[in-house]
């Protein structure tokens, strides 16, 4: 009889990995959420594909490992009790996607997950997608539960009965034509302006100058005949302007107090402070 293998992780990385990245591609590698996957890093031993062959398991092991994570691949026990145990189908009860998460979430932390398998064929893929359940999530142990395993791609997600009719939209076209081929569909725009005459210009030579512009305006010659310099070090404090007068201020009304009167009024005054209490009276305790 050919050697049948369990599949097993906890939470083990492999050399120089970090745990946050490895929890990342192992959840999209199971399509995982976050509360399987605390459980599948708790530190036990979680069963993610029961009772496979060798190839199987190694494809497990290798998309693990590419992820940075360590498998646990045991030989399984269960092929020679199942060829000893009579042939008795259990009832079948088809379970949707939505129905095994829901199971999946609400069993105890004993026992296993199956998750998808890394690379299935599609025989094996249907054949997991109507696994029986027979018992209740909360009576059984995840280890003793039919795996969750992903159908091959292009696989309808939703069964027949739980899609939702599509909404088909009548639309009257009847107002609508279509012009002829390679028709424009905004009107020509106006031509460019035509581009200026400069057929009366050329270039003038390298280094040559260029002549002023034409203008009628006089240029200015103002006479400098009255105006020299200073010699080096002249004071320049005779062009400062001269200070101005103080303003004319009448105190004839005014008049000063004799020494020692008071400059407030009492109203205005700082009310003397009253004397700190005695305390001669009190002593600190050590």
């Amino acid at each position: 009889m050919e050697t049948r293998y369990n599949v097993y992780f906890a939470g083990q990385l492999l050399s120089g990995q970090e745990l946050a990245s490895v929890r990342d591609k192992l959840a999209k590698l199971f399509n995982a959420d976050q509360q399987t996957l605390e459980k599948l890093f708790s530190g036990k031993a979680q069963l993610l594909k029961r009772d496979c062959d060798k190839a199987t398991a190694l494809k497990y092991k290798q998309a693990m490992e590419r992820a940075g994570a360590r498998p646990i691949i045991k030989a399984s026990q269960s092929a020679a009790a199942e060829q000893s145990a009579p042939l008795t189908p259990p009832p079948e009860k088809t379970m949707s996607a939505a129905e095994k998460i829901a199971a999946l979430a609400a069993a105890p932390d004993e026992g296993g997950y199956s998750s998808k398998e890394p690379s299935t064929s599609p025989k094996e893929s249907a054949t997991s997608s109507k696994e029986s359940a027979t018992g209740s999530a909360e009576q059984q142990p995840i280890s003793d539960q039919e795996g969750i395993n992903l159908a091959p791609a292009g696989t309808d997600v939703l069964r027949e009965d739980e899609r939702a009719e599509p909404v088909v939209s009548e639309i009257d076209t009847a107002g609508l034509e279509v012009d002829a081929a390679t028709q424009r569909l905004s009107e020509e725009p106006p031509p460019p302006p035509p581009a200026p005459d400069t057929s009366h210009l050329d270039m003038g030579g390298v280094g040559e100058m260029i002549p002023n512009l034409p203008s009628d305006q006089v240029p200015l010659s103002p006479n400098t005949n009255a105006i020299d310099l200073s010699p080096a070090g002249t004071d320049f404090t005779d062009c400062a302007p001269p200070e101005a007068e103080p303003p004319p201020l009448d105190l004839s009304s005014m008049d000063l107090a004799p020494a020692g009167t008071d400059v407030l009024e009492e109203r205005y005054r700082k009310k003397e402070q009253a004397e700190a209490p005695a305390t001669d009276h009190i002593s600190l305790e050590e």
